[in-house]
């Protein structure tokens, strides 16, 4: 017969939140304490497996006692039916296991959309294969989608439940993610909830939003909780108004805030928010308050958008912003895992916390010592070596990128251009993320070797026009359609679309796709229908390529990619004497924009036009020997790159 468990985290009438604590690891020898959360938010899927154990190890040594992360469908369902979970990145039980093993409690949020600045807020792409798809919604293929996805999701993270014998960690479970600020569809929250049930998902459900969409985001029964920064007394009261005998959490307190790509650097979502404020705010929700308040700094460790995660910020009445690479968020703790003066701020207020309240110091499973309590020395930071100038020694011309089966797939399609998600590529899942490049077959026989103007009347996002191998014409990401003039001595047209992000925020969420979304018009009247299509994920990296063109001609050229995007090559010797350390890669001014690898791993996107000036590598992306640095660079390049010892975030 099934055992049947009884939630953990117990709420009762009088704002009281109490943990069911296991001695022994018995279960039959239960009894209840008071409790606060005390939670950082860390994403498993922002930071290499390796540096878990010490983001957890360094949240702990600041007082938390919980951990808490969003779950991306998108990196564990990449390709419909085609489900991943185990290993690097997705390796979500062994994330759970080290969170247990650091004597913590975990809140996880599996909601399918999970915003969090993630490409599509972590939907998968190809679900916009269905031309009538509704995310967030009762629609049938969304649900039916979900609930595939939530039969190998749901019954891993039912296993780790801290009732399940004591040997879990997950105390709590997110149903929806802000969707007061999104719908109010409550027979959508009630699918998700019985879903949960189903797969025995039985600690407290919660549900969280801004403080003005609490009503709207969740259930009745359920434990609605709070997403805001600075002011706390004020945006408190519309959730001591909303729900006035519940315990009262902050399940988003935001620690700073995230940058796009042409914009300032952000400290606050209304900058500046710097640590003495923050400590100020602090102080006011957790030592002065007379009530009890549940926190959770959003983010603790931000971490990265590594390859073509990073998400974007749309509204019907702004333009399209993409996102940039770091996810530093100005955190607690960096971007490379270095505390700053905002962890030291945490730190501080939580002694305070804990000398005035004692009982609830519950740091370790032997809950017995609870009163004597001393917070962990804090893990010493990596560090971090300046490896110096590096020449850059090949390259590869758009059409050797093409040649190579390591970096694209084909498909040929003859009935107008297609986005990235239609694409019968990927066991027909489509493209998710990369560059999309469109040829235009016969493109002579159109012209009738005439000059003419070419209108693309919709496209996503960032383009670059090829006209006989030539770069005539790009737009930016924020331009929708675009018009360029063919001369009539065109003998090819190629039009290459990169995907800079689809929105994770917002109500274009349905509009995320991809690529040429329209009509291509010869002087608005002929259509260009067959073309050939290439795909650029780079899913298999770049470290095993060789035969690389040398750089001797094109060091006394000038700085402008005349014949189109190029990949260039440079590699760097560790000895061993040397130190394999973290480290930066900078970019000058001569490189534009582009994506850069580093030993085959995926690093990100670069830009000229800032904030961010430098791309975070992680030591245990190097080894001792020769290593290699890529770039894929859509329009100018500079003859050397340079790997330094200080992240540049915040200039333009």
């Amino acid at each position: 017969m099934p055992v049947t468990y009884l939630p953990t985290l117990v709420l009762d009438n009088e704002r009281h939140l109490f943990i069911r604590l296991f001695k022994d690891n018995d279960r039959n020898r239960k009894h209840l304490q008071p409790f606060r959360i005390l939670s950082g938010s860390l994403h498993y899927f922002r930071v290499l497996p390796q540096l878990w154990s010490d983001r957890i190890k360094k949240m702990k040594a600041a007082g938390l006692n919980t951990i808490e992360t969003y779950v991306p469908w998108n990196i564990h369902e990449p390709q419909q039916g085609n489900y991943q979970f185990g290993k690097g990145f997705t390796d979500l039980a062994g994330f759970l296991k080290l969170i247990h093993e650091n004597e913590m409690f975990a809140i996880v949020r599996p909601s399918g959309y999970i915003c969090a600045e993630w490409e599509w807020g972590g939907l998968p792409s190809w679900l916009l294969r269905d031309e009538t798809m509704r995310v967030r919604s009762n629609h049938q293929g969304f649900l039916r989608a979900l609930r595939n996805y939530y039969s190998r999701l749901l019954p891993i993270l039912a296993e780790h439940q801290y009732n399940r014998h004591g040997t879990g960690s997950i105390i709590a479970f997110q149903i929806e993610n802000e969707y007061g600020s999104y719908g109010n569809d409550t027979t959508y929250l009630e699918a998700i909830r019985s879903m949960y049930i189903e797969y025995g998902l039985d600690e407290i459900l919660l549900t969280s939003d801004g403080p003005k969409k609490l009503a709207a985001g969740t259930l009745d029964d359920v434990w609605a909780t709070v997403n805001f920064q600075r002011e706390p007394r004020e945006k408190l009261e519309y959730l001591r108004y909303f729900r006035p005998k519940h315990h009262m959490m902050i399940t988003e307190y935001w620690t700073g805030w995230f940058d796009y790509w042409g914009g300032k650097h952000q400290t606050g979502s209304r900058t500046p928010y710097d640590a003495k404020m923050f400590e100020v705010d602090l102080e006011e929700i957790l030592l002065t308050s007379k009530e009890e308040i549940s926190i959770n700094f959003y983010m603790f460790s931000g971490g990265t958008n590594f390859g073509f995660t990073s998400g974007a910020v749309h509204f019907p009445s702004e333009q399209y912003k993409p996102l940039v690479t770091s996810y530093d968020y100005d955190a607690p703790l960096n971007e490379a895992g270095d505390p700053t003066p905002k962890y030291y701020a945490i730190r501080r207020v939580l002694e305070k916390f804990y000398s005035k309240h004692p009982d609830l110091y519950v740091l370790n499973n032997d809950h017995s010592h609870h009163n004597k309590y001393s917070l962990p020395t804090i893990p010493p930071s990596p560090k971090k070596i300046s490896y110096g100038t590096i020449q850059i020694s090949g390259y590869k011309t758009f059409d050797d990128i093409l040649a190579d089966d390591l970096l694209t797939i084909t498909s040929e399609l003859t009935n107008g251009p297609k986005s990235m998600e239609k694409l019968s590529v990927n066991n027909k899942s489509g493209v998710s993320q990369g560059f999309i490049l469109y040829t235009a077959k016969n493109i002579v026989s159109l012209t009738k070797s005439l000059a003419c103007k070419v209108t693309v009347t919709a496209v996503a996002d960032n383009a670059v026009v090829l006209v006989n191998g030539q770069v005539i014409f790009q737009s930016l990401p924020n331009i929708s359609q675009f018009q360029f003039d063919l001369s009539d001595k065109a003998k090819n047209l190629t039009i290459l679309v990169e995907n800079m992000g689809r929105v994770n925020f917002g109500p274009l969420l349905d509009h995320g796709r991809k690529g040429l979304l329209g009509k291509v018009l010869l002087n608005d009247k002929i259509e260009i229908k067959e073309w050939i299509v290439h795909v650029l994920e780079f899913r298999k990296g770049t470290s095993n390529m060789n035969n690389w063109r040398s750089m001797s001609i094109e060091y006394r050229a000038n700085n402008f990619l005349l014949n189109g995007p190029r990949l260039f090559f440079a590699s760097f010797f560790i000895d061993n004497q040397q130190s394999v350390d973290d480290t930066y890669l900078k970019l000058d001014s001569k490189w534009s924009k582009g994506v850069a690898f580093c030993n085959g791993f995926n690093l990100g996107r670069y830009w000229n036009v800032g904030p961010q000036r430098t791309l975070y590598i992680p030591a245990q992306l190097l080894f001792k020997g020769l290593n290699q640095i890529q770039l894929f660079e859509l329009y100018t390049y500079g003859h050397n790159l340079s790997l330094v010892d200080t992240p540049m975030i915040n200039e333009r």
